[in-house]
């Protein structure tokens, strides 16, 4: 018997993995309703229709990613190596720990030659990426390489991802995300 009441943040975070590993096209709204345990009119209650749906997934999960990323990068007491070190320990718990890779690329490659419609969500979530770990970089680079490496890395660390979840072998992402530390640390003793 479905629960009567839950939050919203609770219903988000049951449907979070399940879209990560079916994807949008392959979750309907009866069958998320149900994994959260609630009723459908419940369900709907929180979002009007799925596209509502999949932009508040995407928000939080831009939200939770942003707000810890930033956080390492802007702790001015830490030293560049605890950032990044950090930084590792992030993306293993986001793209490492919880199945299906990122939620935001799985998302793009589902739905952007379809119906652009979540393109603005992601292009932030990936210019934050791309932002921050400039912001990293800049110590050792100069602002336009360290834009490029920045940009390299993400696209690295996607691709890693996507391998990983292939391959169902974590060396992939391991690998990019060590590369990205060799980068970021250059000159660091």
């Amino acid at each position: 018997m479905p629960k009567a009441k839950t939050s919203k943040e609770e219903v988000l975070n049951k449907i979070i993995p399940i879209l990560r590993n079916r994807g949008v096209q392959n979750s309907s709204m009866s069958e998320l309703s149900k994994a959260c345990g609630i009723q459908k009119s419940h369900f709907y209650y929180y979002f009007s229709n799925k596209e509502e749906l999949i932009k508040e997934v995407l928000a939080t999960v831009y939200s939770y990613f942003n707000h810890n990323l930033f956080k390492i990068i802007n702790n001015n007491s830490s030293p560049i190596t605890d950032k990044v070190l950090k930084l590792k320990s992030l993306m293993s718990k986001i793209f490492k720990v919880s199945d299906g890779g990122c939620i935001m690329a799985n998302t793009a490659l589902e739905t952007m030659h379809l119906n652009p419609t979540y393109k603005k969500e992601i292009q932030l979530f990936f210019t934050d990426f791309i932002s921050g770990l400039q912001l990293l970089l800049e110590t050792n680079y100069p602002s336009e390489e360290s834009f490029d490496l920045a940009e390299q890395i993400v696209q690295d660390i996607e691709g890693g991802i996507l391998l990983m979840q292939v391959y169902n072998d974590p060396k992939y992402l391991n690998n990019a995300v060590l590369r990205m530390e060799k980068i970021i640390l250059k000159n660091q003793q």
